[in-house]
């Protein structure tokens, strides 16, 4: 690693704002804020020239040219916010009023230089490279700016009835004509049902009671800048024997590009019981997303790539569920709390504007389907049925996914009953977002000593095998040690994985036997604390002193352990740096 080179980036952050504020009268407020923001990154990436002989072997890798990658980025940004607020009560009425206008500006320019040939690795000005044809740069300059309007009100009778409602007229530099802008309403409600006169006598039962209902738009602009224009890129040829600098349309632009919007709906309940010690939160949701910013295929003969398009609606609906508990303290001073949330989500794309399915991926990559009626990125591919013991099995069979099949190999199940395997007996294989998510929390108290508690996890989600981890070493990649001595042999036909073959796939097609089962349960964090007695305390002229040990990421509980992936990450190569687990010791004085 070391003559290799070395990449330095240096990046400065610069952050600031102004803010005034005007009382006009009393209960009407105008306020306005300027704030700024600037990344500046230089970057220098020097690959030395080198020669390292293996003193095991006498292998020698030459590198013979040095070279020097240097880039320069840039990135400013300054946002506007002038607000008019007011507020006045009326006897038993409340009533809040906000009208504002916001803008964001945001300029990024981008420089690359590269030359080689140095005359030694100590040299790092990309000046003293050589100046020939080897040379190369390359730059890019981009601007947007987003520009809204908006007002809310918000009105209470006696804290009993409870309501709100937003308005926001959006506009983005990433869409032009009648879809740059857009307008975003919402709207909620809440009834206190305990404050009603009726509710008296009930109160000992259930002591808070509070029914709430919401509905609102929101808007998303998570697109590539310049996907509306007509763009040209700078491309060299040659005419008549003489270079000549042309330009040529590369991505097909689409000027009907508008906002993706996303329609909520939320009905809740809270709840409190058992003299204000049990807390319950319910709720229920349908958020549907619509013209989903999608790059949908286009005829390859138009000979440009496909450009966004407002192409799809995905439904998300669910429940989420809270409930706390705060224990009462006992005679000997012991106090404790419990809590724990739960969210049940399903999840499904239903619609495509008549197009699709599409699936990406590959056999050593997750593959995935989008298509009406599943899951968004639902894992596709082969199901299976063990692996085949004997060339009499295979024989009977017929249906093989590759010529020449031996016993060991995977047998994958012909769906449709054709007497072959290909991509028409793909299927649904697992999922890749959680149907459940949850977690609990504990914390406790006695005579000093603090603890607390907090377990996360999630389950009905699957993990995806990729990259070495799914070639089983196949490809003379490094891979992992579970497949050491567990493959299919004659001597040991009841393995679990098939036989290897080198430099041959066949038995790590995209199939359920990649897939693993990603639920989990982690623990997330323990804290063990103890505050030292007051009279000790005030002899050492402190107010107060406390000890603490915690532990982060300290347990988890998966079938993806024996892989030695964190189940928090998405399907993918292991690429990532794992969660460390954290131990912490500390003092905390107060004087």
């Amino acid at each position: 690693m070391k003559s290799g080179g070395q990449s330095r980036q240096v990046t400065d952050y610069l952050a600031g704002y102004v803010k005034a504020e005007f009382d006009i009268v009393e209960g009407l407020t105008f306020s306005t804020q300027i704030a700024g923001r600037g990344t500046f990154t230089n970057q220098k990436n020097f690959t030395n020239s080198y020669t390292n002989t293996d003193k095991n072997t006498n292998v020698t890798k030459t590198v013979a040219i040095n070279s020097l990658t240097e880039v320069r980025n840039t990135l400013r940004e300054y946002t506007i916010n002038n607000l008019l607020t007011y507020e006045k009560s009326f006897g038993s009425h409340g009533l809040k009023a906000l009208v504002g206008y916001s803008q964001i500006g945001n300029t990024q320019t981008f420089l690359s230089a590269y030359r080689e040939r140095f005359y030694n690795n100590d040299i790092g000005s990309i000046g003293q490279g050589a100046n020939d044809g080897t040379k190369s740069n390359s730059g890019n300059d981009a601007e947007y700016g987003l520009r809204s309007y908006f007002g809310r009100v918000n009105y209470d009778y006696k804290e009993k009835y409870l309501f709100e409602a937003n308005g926001r007229y959006d506009g983005s530099s990433k869409f032009t004509g009648s879809k740059q802008y857009s307008f975003f309403p919402s709207f909620s409600a809440g009834w206190r049902i305990s404050k009603e006169n009726f509710w008296q006598g009930l109160e000992k039962a259930v002591n808070d009671l509070k029914l709430r209902g919401s509905w609102g738009i929101t808007g998303n602009q998570s697109v590539d800048l310049y996907s509306y224009y007509s763009a040209l890129t700078a491309l060299g040829y040659s005419f008549g024997g003489v270079p000549v600098q042309g330009y040529r349309p590369t991505t097909l632009a689409n000027t009907g590009l508008g906002w993706e919007s996303t329609t909520q709906l939320d009905l809740g309940i809270d709840a409190v019981f058992l003299n204000k010690r049990l807390a319950l939160t319910a709720d229920y949701y349908r958020k549907l997303t619509d013209d989903i910013l999608l790059n949908l295929d286009i005829p390859a003969t138009i000979g440009l790539k496909a450009p966004p398009q407002n192409a799809g609606s995905v439904e998300n609906k669910g429940w989420e569920f809270s409930l706390n508990y705060r224990g009462a303290a006992s005679a000997s001073g012991f106090r404790y709390g419990l809590g724990g949330n739960l969210s049940i989500n399903e999840n499904k794309v239903v619609d495509l504007k008549g197009t699709g399915p599409y699936i990406t991926g590959s056999d050593i990559d997750p593959r995935y389907i989008i298509a009406k009626g599943l899951p968004i990125n639902t894992l596709w591919g082969y199901q299976t049925d063990g692996l085949f013991q004997s060339q009499q099995e295979i024989t009977e069979y017929k249906a093989t996914y590759v010529a020449n099949t031996k016993p060991g190999d995977v047998k994958y199940v012909d769906r449709n009953g054709d007497g072959k395997i290909n991509a028409d007996d793909m299927t649904v294989i697992g999922n890749s977002f959680p149907k459940y998510t949850f977690g609990l929390n504990g914390d406790f108290s006695f005579k000093g000593f603090d603890l607390s508690i907090l377990f996360q996890g999630a389950a009905k989600v699957d993990a995806r095998l990729a990259g070495a981890l799914a070639e089983m070493g196949n490809q003379e990649g490094f891979t992992h040690e579970i497949y050491t001595n567990n493959y299919w042999t004659p001597e040991n036909p009841g393995a679990r994985f098939p036989r290897p073959v080198k430099f041959d796939l066949r038995n790590v097609a995209t199939s359920d036997r990649l897939v693993i089962d990603g639920s989990y349960l982690r623990l997330k964090n323990v804290q063990l604390a103890y505050n030292i007695p007051a009279d000790i305390v005030s002899k050492l002229r402190v107010s107060r002193i406390r000890v603490y040990a915690s532990a982060t990421n300290l347990l988890t509980f998966s079938k993806l352990n024996e892989w030695n992936l964190d189940p928090e990450v998405p399907s993918g190569r292991a690429v990532y740096f794992p969660q460390t687990a954290l131990y912490t010791f500390g003092l905390n004085l107060s004087f």
